[in-house]
């Protein structure tokens, strides 16, 4: 029994995802997260792998309305 919880999640239980892992690995790489349940508890989530590029950076916060007072916190005395 297949349980489809949102357009991008399908909940299977683990013996169904054993007997259908291709179709299931034919769905990840299509950008389908498959949720592989053991007596009705989640267990395992299947996604697709995705490479990990550099992270999102900002140099110097040009709107400080946008980003917030970033040192400010930081640089504060600890009593």
């Amino acid at each position: 029994m297949c349980i489809i919880m949102c357009m991008n999640t399908i909940t299977i239980s683990v013996a169904e995802g054993r007997a259908t892992l291709c179709e299931l690995i034919r769905k990840v790489k299509s950008g389908v997260d498959v949720v592989l349940t053991n007596h009705g508890k989640p267990e395992v989530v299947m996604t697709a792998y995705r490479a990990k590029g550099r992270p999102w950076r900002v140099s110097k916060p040009t709107d400080p309305a946008r980003f917030g007072d970033l040192q400010s916190p930081v640089m504060e005395d600890w009593q």
